[in-house]
């Protein structure tokens, strides 16, 4: 539903942006988006008759766009350069991978993206990049059970993706953030923020990992991933893989990161009294038969794997000391990621990948 209709914007100098006469120019506070501007933004630039419903982000504002016949649309307003997450260079990089994606692998259930009414892909108001999507429908894997073949799926799927991206370069994609595991070693002064207990543990995975890890990394071949390939980024119908969301933390980096992140959030899928990591290991199975992983590959998933759960027991609990308000909901997974990192730390990184290796069905080095 593209074309473009009579439409009344309730109060949208209240809503913190105001219209010019005879332009198709519309100012975007550098503060949160209201749903009415979005509506807005929605017509004016894209000709899209429907209303906006805001959708928990982290940074950018983001929206549900519904019209009058139930056609849906996704809408984010990106931090901008002045915000604390994308500039420009990396809002485009965004958008130039998911067209990239519908070039190359159009099968891949991933959002494409819907250009303005003037052929941009992405607009830019008040210095804020803007990018409209399709909506993809599904139930978030995370709500959904597990079992064994949707978890290889979800390996099968990663795989598929980093197949398609394998090659594919942009300025932005040399960006970094706070959960690039290849910068792990630079959460160790968040440590003194934390609870005394536990303290020690984490800051034996960073001594491990700037002391193991970080130099392997020098001869690792890198290429655009996504990097936060979990149950809220990703739908399903109960058997597959039917959706992928978020390209917001993709970056370049190795595959053995994005397969290990991904392993990671499967971790005790299998339920309390199951294997812990029998789950994790369905996914890189999944990927190994798409992608085929070397050996040195799964010593890299096994590290990157500890260094995640690490990682979100160290920043759930930093930002929790920072927001002591939203402590309950910064916190609500960490009890469960410490459990993980002791049962990894017990399991031991040579079991973990050795096992990783049978999975894949690789010989283990002697």
């Amino acid at each position: 539903m593209r074309a473009v209709k009579s439409y009344s914007v309730r109060n949208i100098v209240a809503a913190g942006g105001y219209s010019r006469s005879g332009s198709t120019m519309l100012a975007v506070p550098a503060s949160s988006v209201s749903p009415a501007l979005a509506a807005e933004i929605a017509l004016r630039h894209y000709g899209v008759v429907a209303a906006a419903e805001r959708l928990p982000s982290e940074f950018d504002d983001t929206f549900r766009l519904v019209a009058g016949d139930g056609s849906r649309w996704l809408l984010k307003v990106g931090a901008g350069p002045a915000g604390v997450a994308t500039g420009a260079d990396e809002a485009g990089f965004q958008t130039a991978l998911l067209r990239h994606l519908a070039a190359v692998a159009p099968s891949l259930p991933v959002q494409r993206v819907v250009t303005a009414l003037d052929g941009r892909p992405e607009v830019t108001l008040s210095g804020r990049p803007v990018r409209m999507t399709s909506w993809l429908d599904g139930r978030l894997l995370g709500t959904a059970g597990s079992n064994a073949g949707l978890r290889r799926d979800v390996g099968g799927t990663l795989a598929r993706l980093n197949v398609a991206l394998r090659g594919f370069t942009h300025p932005g994609a040399g960006r970094t953030h706070r959960w690039d595991l290849q910068n792990f070693g630079a959460l160790r002064p968040l440590l003194a923020e934390l609870p005394d207990s536990g303290r020690g543990g984490l800051a034996e995975c960073l001594d491990r990992f700037d002391a193991v890890v970080a130099p392997l990394l020098a001869g690792v071949a890198l290429q655009v991933i996504h990097t936060d390939f979990h149950g809220e980024n990703l739908l399903t119908d109960g058997a597959r893989v039917t959706g992928i969301l978020d390209f917001g933390d993709a970056l370049t980096g190795p595959v053995a990161m994005d397969v290990g992140v991904a392993a990671c959030y499967q971790l005790g899928a299998g339920g309390a009294d199951a294997d812990l990591l029998a789950p994790a290991l369905d996914v890189a199975g999944g990927y190994h038969a798409v992608d085929p992983l070397a050996r040195c590959d799964l010593d890299l998933v096994a590290e990157f794997m500890v260094a995640r759960v690490a990682a979100r027991i160290i920043l759930s609990q930093a930002h929790a000391a920072r927001d002591p308000g939203n402590a309950r909901y910064l916190l609500r997974r960490t009890p469960a990621a410490i459990a993980h990192l002791a049962a990894l730390r017990a399991i031991g990184l040579d079991e973990i990948g050795r096992r990783l290796g049978a999975a894949c069905e690789l010989e283990v080095a002697s």
